[in-house]
């Protein structure tokens, strides 16, 4: 399971402590939970800030908040007491951090200490959160579009009725005005925003900022129709490919446009109206095995597995039918690779109603390869548990393992056709989405649709990678060469040789560009080649015509890998004409 973690920092502004021994109060918003020990009004104060910058950037980037992975806020009075759940260095020290946003495909916490809350806080919080919001639509994205979007919304503010986005960064400025801006041929092809070194990582953001910024704020209204373009290209093509298609040409002319907008002397924001929100719910006293589940996600986002173990057990404790806890310990079992032990927490947290979606997929898991494995059906079983976490969470990685279970399992059904059906109208740019429909159908007698799905999938510009096109290259010819086999042995049934010749050539096209394909024909071919010398050397004798059949049998007998019962024939026939 892919336990990549994005975890994001900031500088902690010390300040006056609050004396507070204030009891965790709660609230659940339609769009995440928080937990607080500040009183009602201060952290009301919060939610509507928070409330506003969602339904403000939701807005403008026309998403659907009801896909959205659950978010935790947790709000501590004092940074003496949010201590202990900040991020622990390798070296066994803590970060010296004012608030935390963890952040993972199924769940996302955000944490920090009322007293240290600073304007650095607040745009790193945005910036992540924006990343939160944007998960909902997993279409493929540019990196540079993904970190320049998000610190565009890292500027949010709220002033009266208004709020604002999209206003200058000076430290990104400085740092493009500099000269360290990349080309911008190379810039947008960059698959990650983080590299090996802190600077260059520092230079993209910028200029993922900036160009963002440019192509949506520039006096040129074709630049928005650019970037319109450029997002509904990648979706299906690759990065390369997308920057041709949409830039063309006329590259070096938007550097030159770029380049001076960079420099110049102002810059131009957006500013909306404030978006009519309902006032956040009223607050009431947490839950303790709320409380303790929530605060072991903090501790295992701030990477101190023995924090959370200890909350999740708690939780257990206070209240063995919440799913908390037992959600807690599988991740935790996860991270230490004992993976029997996770899918036991896992299956704990399903049947008291879990619906984290990670979840699923590792009881699904131990289907495979864990202590379900043996159970009757197992390879039934597994395909229905991935299908339930997709609809709790549509996600690529799911669907990958999803694809995976449906290649092995025998016997599929119209409704896993249907399934994935579904999905490639989600994800157009999934092409192993398209394999795994075709061998779903396959399968089921569909051949004819089978076949035209992987050719789309096996297209020139493609997006499987090596190992997945030369799986669905084998794939392909595992079902066109049961046909081939008939059409080579019904024109070698006639001694049309010709015939023959031009089906390998045809299947050739289809069937052909892996190593196992390619060797396949080449063994294909050989044999053909040698069924038609025998042809040949038989008539000859037939004919009587000794020379001619001599010279026949030598070309076939100086063939490597004859084999010994073909030199015995050789010989025997040769032997019978005389020689």
């Amino acid at each position: 399971m892919n336990m990549r973690w994005v975890l994001c920092l900031f500088v902690l502004m010390c300040g006056q402590a609050v004396a507070s021994d204030a009891p965790w109060r709660t609230a659940t918003t339609p769009n995440y939970q928080i937990l607080s020990q500040l009183n009602d009004r201060e952290t009301a104060g919060w939610m509507r800030d928070f409330d506003q910058y969602i339904l403000s950037v939701s807005g403008t980037l026309k998403m659907d908040l009801r896909a959205l992975p659950p978010l935790t806020v947790v709000l501590f009075a004092r940074d003496k007491d949010y201590t202990p759940y900040k991020l622990q260095r390798p070296d066994g020290t803590t970060a010296n951090v004012a608030g935390q946003f963890a952040r993972r495909s199924t769940w996302s916490t955000i944490s920090m200490a009322s007293d240290s809350f600073d304007e650095q806080t607040r745009r790193v919080i945005f910036h992540e959160a924006t990343h939160w919001l944007m998960s909902v639509d997993q279409s493929s994205q540019p990196a540079w579009f993904s970190e320049g979007i998000a610190e565009l919304f890292s500027t949010f503010e709220r002033r009266g009725e208004k709020v604002a986005w999209g206003k200058p960064i000076n430290s990104h400025i400085g740092l493009l005005r500099s000269g360290a801006a990349e080309p911008l041929a190379q810039f947008l092809v960059e698959p990650d925003a983080l590299f090996d070194r802190e600077d260059h990582t520092s230079r993209f953001y910028a200029e993922a900022w900036a160009f963002t910024h440019f192509l949506m704020f520039s006096k040129d209204q074709n630049h928005r129709l650019l970037l319109l373009k450029f997002l509904e290209t990648f979706r299906t093509h690759s990065a390369p490919a997308t920057v041709n298609a949409v830039f063309g040409p006329g590259l070096p002319d938007i550097e030159h446009e770029f380049r001076n907008y960079v420099d110049q002397r102002s810059w131009t924001y957006m500013v909306q109206p404030v978006v009519a929100a309902p006032e956040p719910p009223a607050l009431q006293p947490a839950p303790p095995e709320l409380v303790e589940a929530s605060l072991g996600f903090l501790a295992m986002g701030a990477r101190r597995p023995e924090l959370a173990r200890q909350h999740a057990q708690k939780a257990i404790d206070l209240d063995a039918t919440a799913p908390g806890g037992h959600a807690i310990l599988a991740y935790l079992a996860l991270d230490d690779h004992h993976t029997d032990q996770a899918a036991k927490h896992a299956e704990a947290a399903v049947q008291r109603g879990s619906k984290d979606s990670d979840m699923f997929m590792v009881l699904g898991d131990s289907y495979t390869f864990g202590h379900n494995a043996m159970k009757p059906d197992a390879a039934r079983a597994r395909v229905s548990i991935y299908e339930n976490a997709i609809n709790l969470n549509p996600r690529r990685s799911e669907y990958e393992r999803l694809i995976d279970a449906l290649i092995e399992l025998e016997k599929p059904s119209e409704e896993d056709a249907k399934f994935l059906s579904v999905a490639i109208r989600a994800f157009p740019d999934d092409d192993w989405l398209r394999v795994g429909s075709a061998a779903v159908d396959y399968k089921l007698g569909h051949n004819d649709a089978a076949l035209a799905t992987l050719g789309t999938a096996l297209r020139q510009d493609t997006k499987l990678d090596p190992q997945q096109r030369n799986f669905a290259i084998n794939l392909r010819g595992r079902w066109l060469i049961p046909t081939m086999n008939a059409e080579l042995s019904d024109a070698m049934n006639k001694r049309d040789f010709s015939a023959a010749r031009a089906v390998l050539s045809r299947y050739r096209e289809r069937i052909g560009g892996s190593p196992a394909m390619d060797t396949f024909l080449q063994d294909a071919d050989s044999n053909l080649q040698l069924s038609e010398l025998v042809a040949q050397f038989d008539a000859l004798v037939r004919n009587k015509k000794k020379v001619q059949a001599r010279a026949v049998a030598d070309q076939l007998l100086t063939r490597p890998n004859l084999p010994a019962d073909m030199r015995r024939y050789l010989d025997q026939r040769l032997g019978d004409s005389g020689k």
